[in-house]
């Protein structure tokens, strides 16, 4: 059973070692792509394939993790320590990424408001 607790847990660092490559590169690219708007059309396509993987990349871990602790007992999984940190490591990491990923885009909205504004006020000269 301890060998199978382990597989899972293992399985459930790949995933999250998957959905945190995909989070970083997202990130970087929102830094360095162009805000021109005939690229944007380009990107809309891109964006969303990038944000159905990271659903399907969320939605396996989670799955993952909800048989991992309905399958096993608190004993096997606490014995199987290394494998449950870098669980737990990874898991920060990504708590970490997806609140800077949330604050970017607030940021990013916000932008695209006060745009929106300033562009309704010079339509009314």
């Amino acid at each position: 059973m301890g060998n199978n607790t382990k597989k899972s847990i293992e399985q459930i660092n790949d995933v999250s070692r998957q959905l945190l490559s995909r989070i970083l590169v997202m990130q970087a690219d929102s830094k360095i792509l162009p805000q021109e708007q005939d690229l944007k059309n380009i990107k809309i396509q891109s964006i969303d394939d990038e944000n159905k993987e990271l659903t399907e990349l969320t939605e396996k871990r989670q799955i993952l993790m909800t048989k991992l602790f309905e399958q096993n007992t608190a004993d096997s999984i606490s014995s199987e320590s290394e494998v449950l940190e870098e669980m737990i490591t990874l898991d920060s990491k990504l708590i970490a990424n997806a609140k800077l990923s949330k604050q970017a885009i607030t940021e990013k909205m916000i932008k695209i408001k006060k745009s929106k504004k300033v562009t309704k006020s010079y339509q009314k000269y």
